[in-house]
């Protein structure tokens, strides 16, 4: 199982990048339209446009990375006090319903982004496109139900080990 940790690897690497780039420019413009209305009394225009837009990739890019590395909050009170073998068909099935409902989110996404596209959406005050946005949201949906379905498998091919 080499190959899928190198390429999960690589992937979460991206992942990184994609996000530390968006969460720059959303740091910037907040900081420049906070001095710009402390200093000159006027404001950048769109600040509040971009800074969203640009959360929209960052937090796309966490989903992901963060099913990668396991780090999403689980509450262990419960699942403590369990045998192993009922820890490992709890694990199963709680990830086989976030990929069921991670796939029909991811659905509706991209059928709300083609929607997008045929009517040439654009945001209020910039005119940014949001198809493209709504697309970067898909691709990091999809990245995390990938991520989903490999823990699924791992879970179900630990069945029989101890």
């Amino acid at each position: 199982m080499r190959f899928p940790s190198k390429y999960s690897r690589l992937v979460s690497a991206m992942l990184l990048i994609i996000g530390a780039i968006p969460l720059i420019i959303m740091m910037v413009v907040v900081t420049a339209n906070s001095l710009g209305r402390a200093i000159f009394r006027t404001p950048i225009t769109g600040t509040i446009e971009i800074a969203g837009l640009a959360g929209v990739i960052v937090v796309a890019a966490a989903v992901g990375f963060t099913a990668r590395e396991r780090a999403n909050v689980a509450v262990d009170v419960l699942l403590s006090q369990l045998k192993p073998r009922a820890k490992r068909i709890l694990d199963a099935v709680t990830l086989f319903l976030s990929f069921a409902a991670v796939c029909f989110l991811l659905y509706a996404i991209i059928l709300d982004a083609l929607k997008s596209f045929r009517m040439e959406e654009v945001t209020m005050m910039m005119s940014f496109p949001t198809p493209l946005f709504k697309l970067a949201w898909a691709g990091g949906v999809f990245v995390l139900a990938c991520f989903l379905l490999a823990h699924l498998v791992t879970v179900i091919r630990k069945r029989g080990e101890k």
